[in-house]
């Protein structure tokens, strides 16, 4: 008899996310008589013969598949529909995706419903957001089982205190200067020019000084971003106590579990550090539909440049009501664990 299986997929070139990590190992520990496969695919390219393929390949692996567990629009429509027996999960990761349809449907509500996540048979949206987009403008067979008031797993475990502890640790380890101060994480993302052209420095000419001593000395600054790290050559030595650079040292998500602020062009980051009811701010690094959905919806949340941290208030951590909205809107209320939910899900 074959041994049940339960497979991964990510066609965007994601890979494993953090969300599908956490899952991965709570069930490879929970259910050791299963076996694990994986599609990690990107299937956009520009080459447009490769995509075909590559699409073809996914949907013959997605409709040989048992159970499949994935966090984009990964699971073609063009398979059958799952059987009575089979689990196919979405993780409802906030991906720039979502802000796309948001804003797509806000400006011309009477296009036809999507049928991106059709086939799907549970979705665990992660927040009240993503449930009502989803309700709002997708399609979705009759069997589908929506897993509401539970947050994404990455969410979940950000305010696990023993992950917390084993995280700080390490950026004490490497940042002793951190120690007993509030964490301010400016993590930026952005692809590298695909042209082969070089690289610009969105922050040239920024006065990084003059940002460092306005914020509060019982700040230290963390970020990921190697144009602030370009800039802060030109800091005295003494800024060192104020200032650190995580590359291959602590990775982005986990700074989500310290940061007592959070300023970021990412949805994924912003919408899994709600769940802390700490401030947000979205940082305006490259275009970013999320960006605009901040600067439309939660205004006083947007900063247009690094320039504008000089308006923001250090010696309050207290959310603005406008944070707290969007902490609201962006998180369910941590009163349930989703890798036990996931667990019991799959152990049939």
């Amino acid at each position: 008899m074959s041994k049940k299986t339960i497979s991964f997929v990510s066609t965007r070139g994601r890979g494993l996310n953090t969300d599908l990590q956490l899952v991965k190992d709570n069930l490879m520990a929970a259910l050791p008589e299963v076996e694990f496969e994986y599609y990690l695919n990107k299937t956009a390219t520009k080459i447009p013969l490769i995509n075909t393929k590559m699409e073809d390949a996914r949907r013959t692996f997605c409709t040989e598949a048992q159970n499949i567990i994935c966090m984009d629009p990964s699971i073609p429509i063009k398979i059958p529909s799952a059987s009575e027996r089979e689990r196919r999960l979405l993780l409802a990761t906030p991906f720039d995706y979502q802000f796309n349809i948001f804003m797509k449907y806000h400006d011309n509500p009477d296009q036809p419903k999507k049928q991106t996540f059709i086939r799907c048979t549970h979705v665990m949206p992660g927040s009240p957001f993503t449930a009502k987009l989803f309700h709002s403008f997708y399609e979705w067979e009759d069997n589908v089982t929506f897993l509401d008031d539970i947050p994404l797993p990455i969410s979940w475990d950000i305010l696990q205190e023993e992950k917390r502890t084993t995280v700080k640790k390490q950026l004490e380890f490497y940042f002793p200067q951190a120690k007993g101060k509030k964490i301010l994480s400016i993590l930026l993302v952005g692809q590298k020019p695909e042209d082969g052209s070089e690289p610009v420095n969105l922050f040239d000419n920024f006065n990084l000084k003059k940002i460092m001593d306005y914020i509060d000395d019982d700040w230290f600054v963390i970020t990921n971003n190697w144009d602030l790290v370009e800039i802060s050559y030109q800091l005295p030595y003494q800024y060192s106590s104020k200032f650190g650079y995580i590359k291959n040292k602590i990775s982005l998500n986990d700074m989500m579990y310290l940061s007592d602020m959070l300023i970021t062009n990412s949805s994924k980051h912003a919408g899994n550090f709600s769940i802390t009811k700490k401030p947000i701010y979205y940082l305006e690094y490259l275009p970013k539909i999320f960006g605009n959905f901040i600067k439309k919806f939660y205004p006083s949340m947007y900063l247009k440049d690094l320039e504008q941290l000089l308006t923001l208030d250090f010696s309050n951590t207290e959310l603005s009501p406008e944070q707290k909205n969007f902490c609201q809107e962006f998180s369910y209320d941590p009163t349930e664990n989703p890798l036990e939910t996931i667990e019991k899900l799959f152990k049939y």
